[in-house]
């Protein structure tokens, strides 16, 4: 998009611009000068690229309207010389798609701030479109009445912002058709208008346990931003209303061209929303910053697949040892632990498979066995003088088991009041896939830690 350019500096010339969006770069402003001694029209760009310190708010107006850019950082400037013809680059860490009133040189700070988000709709289910239909006694459609209305949803206090999961749509009328697109939103408010990071840090607490629920990477799709400072306003300069408008952040922008989740994971969440409510989500936010050392390493597992087992492993055991320091002693554990009574790795990795509360005998002959399998392949992968790698076969079963433990994990967080089988029912159909992996193998665990054949 090309336009011209304001700093919002009296007396500073315009100049032309183009605003590029790349799935590599982000957002980024490409600013053609001249860099002449003495050239008027063109000396503050110049000093721009030269000083390497553009404004840190920048204003793109355009035909098809005005583009709010701040957080703007140089990114590089070629100059060819003697012609002086310059092309300097721009990057902003925030762009909203609209102008804004008070003074142009204020930090962006929004009072609510709205995003898209992978596996939202699919967990919650607030969809916007009702249908009727209407029959005759044979059993013909006669009519069909479909409803479309906004879902406010679920609503939780989160430190000092109030969160919500909000149905909503839009209609895009087409030549003979409607088209109608709906989706669920999460949406931040704070009291007074705080920074896009701030508003993105709780965000990200929701979008971290959604990749929990359903086990793969969830990514920010879109944002939006409402303040009474960006608004739409009459000819004559009257406010009519102030709408959300689109922010594209360089901080979230590369999620936006990720692969989707596939239809068969966001089909089966480990748990129900309601089972986990408003209530448990208000949970999960309190006790974000007491288990970050779990979260983050288990988050970045499940995030990416393909990558190399062994990795998988490493990432999963780390935030097992974290839980299990936040869990503590727990009944049974003492097979595990050192003849004083320290705790080891297995110990670790046994607080964790039986704070999941889930019944893990289709894998193994105790659970004992199971988190001393889990602690030998982590350490042999970890520890140099422990030789060889482990037997791929082995480290697969033990990166599915601990992916399964730590998203467990974190669904006891967001709701210690049930019991596991309150929280996931009787059935868990990661467990089935995760028991069928054994069964292909054809291995299951014994009470020393050791794959076995099942039919041995």
């Amino acid at each position: 998009m090309t336009g011209m350019l304001v700093d919002g500096i009296d007396g500073t010339p315009y100049v032309a611009a183009t605003l590029r969006l790349s799935e590599t770069n982000g957002a980024q402003v490409e600013v053609p000068y001249l860099d002449f001694p003495g050239e008027s029209q063109f000396g503050s760009t110049a000093e721009w690229f030269n000083s390497e310190e553009p404004p840190s708010n920048l204003l793109l107006m355009s035909l098809d309207g005005d583009i709010s850019l701040y957080g703007c950082r140089y990114s590089g400037h070629t100059v060819n010389y003697p012609r002086g013809i310059g092309v300097g680059r721009v990057t902003p860490s925030e762009l909203v798609l609209h102008g804004r009133d008070g003074d142009f040189h204020d930090q962006l700070e929004v009072k609510e701030f709205r995003s898209r988000i992978d596996g939202l709709i699919d967990w919650t289910r607030y969809g916007s479109i009702r249908r009727k239909t209407d029959q005759d006694d044979q059993g013909r459609v006669q009519r069909v009445t479909i409803e479309i209305a906004s879902l406010d949803g679920s609503q939780w206090r989160q430190g000092a912002s109030m969160m919500k999961i909000s149905g909503d749509w839009n209609v895009d009328p087409a030549r003979n058709s409607v088209n109608v697109t709906e989706g669920v939103s999460l949406v931040s408010t704070f009291e007074c208008p705080k920074p896009v990071l701030q508003h993105l840090a709780e965000h990200r607490k929701v979008s971290a346990l959604l990749s929990f629920i359903f086990g793969c990477a969830t990514y920010f799709r879109r944002h939006d931003i409402k303040d009474s400072r960006f608004n739409a306003k009459t000819l004559d300069g009257s406010v009519v209303e102030t709408p959300f408008y689109q922010l594209v952040s360089r901080g979230t922008v590369k999620e936006h061209s990720k692969p989707s989740p596939s239809r068969k994971r966001l089909q089966s969440p480990l748990v129900e929303f309601s089972k986990v409510g408003s209530n448990g989500l208000e949970n999960w936010s309190t006790c974000y910053d007491t288990w970050v050392r779990f979260i983050h390493p288990a988050v970045s597992a499940l995030n990416r697949p393909g990558a190399i087992i062994e990795n998988l492993v490493i990432s999963a055991a780390m935030s097992m040892e974290a839980a299990a320091n936040l869990i503590g002693p727990v009944d049974g554990e003492s097979p595990t632990c050192r003849r004083n009574g320290s705790p080891t790795t297995a110990t670790y990795m046994y607080r964790c498979l039986v704070e999941t509360g889930w019944d893990w005998s289709a894998l193994c002959s105790s659970v004992v066995g199971l988190a001393q399998a889990i602690a030998n392949n982590y350490n042999t992968i970890k520890h140099f003088d422990r030789g060889q790698f482990p037997d791929p076969t082995e480290t697969h079963l033990v990166s599915s088991v601990t992916a399964l433990a730590v998203r467990m994990l974190a669904l006891r967080v967001t709701r210690p009041d049930l019991e596991a089988v309150d929280l996931f029912g009787n059935r868990v159909h990661d467990f089935d896939r995760l028991k069928d992996e054994f069964d292909a193998y054809g291995l299951f665990v014994n009470g020393d830690g050791q794959f076995v054949s099942r039919h041995a």
